[in-house]
């Protein structure tokens, strides 16, 4: 009875995730910015990357969360891939009792209700990327911003030359070595799977594997790493999902 109680849930909040995304991806992919939005690198209508973001004399990078979360409490981290213009801070609800909340799928980081969202993860994630599997959504825009430049790893050169993705909290760096670029359903990943369970985790590694994509065969992930999911849209392709599956190799702590 539970199993099935869980197969009709799955059902129902895939449907309506699909159709959360459907509408979004009308006006993302298909679509231009209204008139007056700002940029695709302009994360508020309050401030820019260069307000926030820093790199002193040695190079290091330090994110002013301060500032950031004074104006909006549910960020939580900074997302930066090299080589694409993926420079955003990542939000989650943090009032919502729905573990799979979607709010940020249809609201800014000012709270503005519409495009482009902005980059997040749901509740059913822990805000300090210890889970085993970190999935943060994203939109695919037809201005380029937001998640839109993950689609550049489909190219094999650039998926090749690109290899990182970088996470910033205020306890510290992630580094993650990006492994795949994947075709994958537009199943709801952390319902789908119950990563709780290492066997869940082997599980979601295989049906990684078993996608069409690109893979970078040298780098061993198994089902004990802590694994970060990138996801977004395709346009006028409802039924997949682009995955971009990256492994962490570095963590530093903050000062």
């Amino acid at each position: 009875m539970k199993l099935e109680k869980k197969k009709i849930w799955s059902v129902v909040l895939i449907v309506a995730f699909g159709i959360a995304v459907s509408l979004a991806s009308f006006q993302t992919g298909n679509g231009n910015f209204p008139e007056g939005m700002k940029r695709s690198l302009e994360v508020s209508t309050e401030f820019s990357v260069e307000d926030v973001k820093f790199t002193d004399e040695s190079g290091e990078i330090s994110i002013d969360f301060g500032q950031l979360q004074e104006h909006n409490s549910d960020i939580y981290a900074w997302i930066t891939v090299p080589g694409t213009e993926i420079d955003y801070p990542v939000l989650q609800k943090s009032d919502s009792q729905d573990p799979y909340d979607n709010y940020y799928l249809n609201h800014t980081v000012d709270f503005a209700e519409g495009l482009p969202g902005a980059i997040y993860s749901q509740g059913v994630n822990h805000r300090d990327f210890e889970d085993p599997v970190t999935v943060l959504y994203g939109h695919n825009m037809k201005n380029g911003g937001m998640f839109t430049s993950l689609h550049q790893f489909e190219e094999r050169e650039f998926f090749e030359k690109n290899r990182q993705v970088m996470i910033y909290t205020p306890e510290g760096a992630f580094t993650y070595e990006i492994f795949a670029a994947v075709e994958f359903s537009d199943a709801l990943i952390p319902y789908e799977y119950e990563f709780s369970n290492l066997s869940e985790v082997q599980r979601y590694l295989d049906d990684v594997g078993n996608c069409e994509g690109i893979f970078q065969k040298e780098v061993n992930v198994s089902k004990e790493d802590k694994i970060l999911t990138l996801s977004t849209c395709y346009s006028g392709r409802d039924e997949n999902r682009l995955l971009i599956q990256a492994v962490l190799v570095e963590k530093v702590q903050g000062e």
